[in-house]
């Protein structure tokens, strides 16, 4: 028998009564159980989505921790001996985070110092002159572009005159040597802050003339030295010499008409 829960009414089935259509008792309790078993689970289902959050996040800081510590263990391995891993193509991809670092950090050396020559010069920099973003976009986007002319002329020279070469191995020789002109670009930076204004100056010229035209002259001419086709390695080292003077001069004609046009804004 079931009782109702409302008048008390008895009956022997139906899930509700038959005198005043309020709930049974077992419909009643099945009805309280499926509420609270509702309400348990949404709890549930929060925390499995926090911790599941929560365990990707730790997984992201373990990887970035892991790359980072491998990173360093190789900048200081390449500071050490940065021939080591010439014919190594799996280093790539730390050859790219160290072109990366080297770049970003002559931007930061430049607004560095920048900022200290004109920033007590009564107000002149930051009145008129170009802000942290214009000086960082340019210099990263100038010393990017030399960059990969650089990469690609050693690797259009090596397939013409040497070996072929994929784009990711000419990458990997090139970018082990960046560790120098990394350690360089940090010295500038302090320099900078501490108002060494020449010096400061001459690591970035010195960290300049080593990521951008020691470094791929010394690469290419490993390259030619290690195996040569049948024409001699001078004309492919004066090839390589060519290509880079004419994509260079296109990109410094590009970058001063594009600074000139900054200065006369400031002048309007």
């Amino acid at each position: 028998m079931k009782n109702c829960l409302a008048c008390g009414h008895a009956q022997d089935d139906g899930r509700f009564c038959g005198k005043c259509g309020a709930p049974m008792e077992d419909a009643a309790q099945e009805r309280a159980a499926t509420t609270h078993s509702m309400c348990d689970e949404q709890p549930n289902s929060q925390y499995t989505q926090t911790a599941q959050r929560t365990t990707q996040s730790n997984e992201q800081f373990e990887l970035i921790k892991k790359q980072s510590k491998l990173y360093v263990n190789y900048f200081v391995e390449q500071l050490k001996m940065p021939s080591a891993n010439f014919n190594v193509e799996a280093t790539w991809k730390n050859s790219i985070i160290s072109m990366i670092i080297y770049v970003v950090l002559t931007a930061l050396s430049v607004f560095t110092l920048i900022n200290q020559i004109f920033s007590g010069g009564f107000g002149f920099f930051e009145s008129i002159g170009p802000s942290f973003i214009q000086v960082f976009f340019y210099i990263s986007l100038f010393i990017s572009l030399l960059i990969a002319i650089s990469i690609f002329a050693i690797f259009l020279t090596a397939k013409l005159f040497s070996e072929s070469l994929s784009v990711t191995n000419v990458i990997s020789k090139i970018g082990n040597y960046y560790t120098l002109p990394i350690a360089i670009m940090v010295l500038s930076i302090l320099l900078g802050l501490l108002k060494s204004f020449s010096y400061s100056t001459t690591m970035i010229y010195i960290g300049f003339a080593l990521a951008i035209g020691i470094i791929p002259m010394f690469v290419m001419m490993k390259l030619l030295s290690n195996k040569s086709k049948n024409i001699d390695s001078f004309y492919g080292f004066v090839f390589y010499l060519v290509v880079t003077v004419i994509l260079s001069s296109i990109v410094f004609s590009f970058m001063i008409d594009s600074a000139i046009g900054e200065v006369f804004k400031f002048f309007k």
